[in-house]
């Protein structure tokens, strides 16, 4: 099939009709399980075009009839304590889970800090410079520093923000601009970040969203990290490994207040909740639980009330995230400022942004979201109990938000 135009659809036609014979079941893109007799999955295969990637507690075994349909060399086994490189990761893995790193990779790149006018990366330096003009001769070397930053930014969650913000001169460089990420990869090199995982039973998903605003331009950013966890854990304790998911992001519309852009940021994070829920429901063989966390008080109001009130125009979106929230039967909690994780995805700092008044939902009255939770999950169940209606007219129905004071 190399060398035809529809080469990589060909093969993948191909293997998931060789894969569907031999007892593969592909539950989401890419992703494949193999159950035993009693349905239970015994093996996960991620697949990226002919490489395949396989969990199982025997691999050589599950793997074999396939291996041999597919007249494939003998898999490499990744065995704890051992180590696997592949495309600038490298994945090890001992009694406790995996861990993603690129050292290697980042040991590669050739750049020192005595070969740049400045030696550490400051916050005004990703900052817009009118008087700057943009560089034509820099264009190819920027774009080629940001490819790698991006790769980088596959283990390294902190630079996230640096590489969106520096994302915006790839195709108008400045000599300031490419100095910035250039020391955002000493920095990476320096840090050495790495991801690591660990075994849950009994999962649920923690998603961190926060977002800053800019009143001088009137936008804001963005950001969220997802997380899986213990269903029991409570933020106090939450781990910080099995961060799967993240993402820093400019909001492209005008905005007057930093709730908006809260509530975008909240319609982004719910929107890719979606997979990642579909994706453990599949392995776990079970509901999963989705925790949704934000320090922003006037957002709870709103999604306790279902207005906006200093901005009538985002009424709209904010039915939409909360017909969202229902569907994934969410809780959305409050979290004081320094328990919310997502800072570092929306400033390094992008300017001085107006708080999020957090405070004010302590100060609550009784009977309002004293405890900061809206709990989506039940907002129709407690509501169809008092109608007596069926789990299918609750389907239907639940269309109203309902908050369940003091309800843990």
């Amino acid at each position: 099939m190399y060398g035809l135009k529809d080469a990589p659809r060909l093969y993948r036609k191909h293997f998931k009709r060789i894969a569907a014979e031999e007892g593969w079941e592909e539950i989401v893109e890419s992703i494949f399980v193999l159950k035993d007799e009693e349905t239970k999955v015994k093996a996960v295969m991620a697949v990226h075009v002919d490489d395949l990637l396989i969990f199982s507690a025997n691999p050589a075994r599950d793997f074999e009839p396939l291996r041999q349909r597919l007249k494939m060399d003998e898999p490499e086994i990744l065995s704890a304590g051992g180590e696997m490189g592949y495309t600038g990761l490298e994945v090890k893995k001992n009694e406790s889970g995996f861990k993603i790193s690129q050292e290697a990779y980042l040991k590669s790149i050739p750049v020192q800090t005595d070969d740049l006018p400045r030696k550490s990366l400051f916050p005004e330096m990703l900052n817009e410079e009118k008087e700057e003009e943009k560089e034509e001769d820099l264009v190819v070397v920027m774009m080629k520093v940001m490819g790698v930053l991006g790769w980088v930014c596959r283990t390294s969650a902190d630079l996230a923000f640096v590489f969106s913000e520096l994302s915006r001169y790839n195709s108008r460089p400045t000599g300031s601009k490419l100095v910035a990420a250039l020391l955002a990869l000493i920095r990476a090199r320096e840090k050495n970040n790495s991801l690591r995982f660990e075994g849950v039973i009994d999962p649920k998903l923690a998603l961190f969203v926060d977002a800053a605003y800019s009143l001088s331009r009137c936008e804001g950013r963005g950001g969220f990290e997802a997380y899986l966890v213990d269903k029991k854990e409570k933020i106090e304790g939450m781990r910080r490994t099995n961060l799967v998911a993240w993402k820093s992001k400019r909001i492209k519309r005008k905005l007057i207040s930093s709730t908006s852009a809260e509530l975008c940021t909240l319609v982004d994070g719910v929107k890719q909740s979606f997979q990642w829920k579909r994706l453990a429901e599949a392995l776990w063989m079970k509901p999963l639980e989705v925790e949704i966390y934000t320090d922003s008080a006037p957002l709870m109001e709103q999604l306790e009330s279902g207005y906006s009130k200093r901005e009538p125009r985002m009424d709209r979106l904010l039915k939409y995230v909360q017909q969202e929230l229902r569907a994934l039967k969410a809780r959305v909690l409050w979290v004081s400022t320094d328990r919310q994780r997502v800072d570092r995805h929306t400033k390094y700092k992008l300017e001085k942004e107006r708080g999020s008044q957090a405070p004010q939902i302590e100060a609550k009255k009784e009977g309002h979201v004293k405890r900061g939770m809206v709990d989506f999950a039940k907002t129709y169940r407690s509501k169809a109990k008092k109608r007596g209606d069926s789990p299918v007219n609750v389907r239907v129905r639940g269309c109203l938000l309902e908050i369940a004071s003091g309800v843990d």
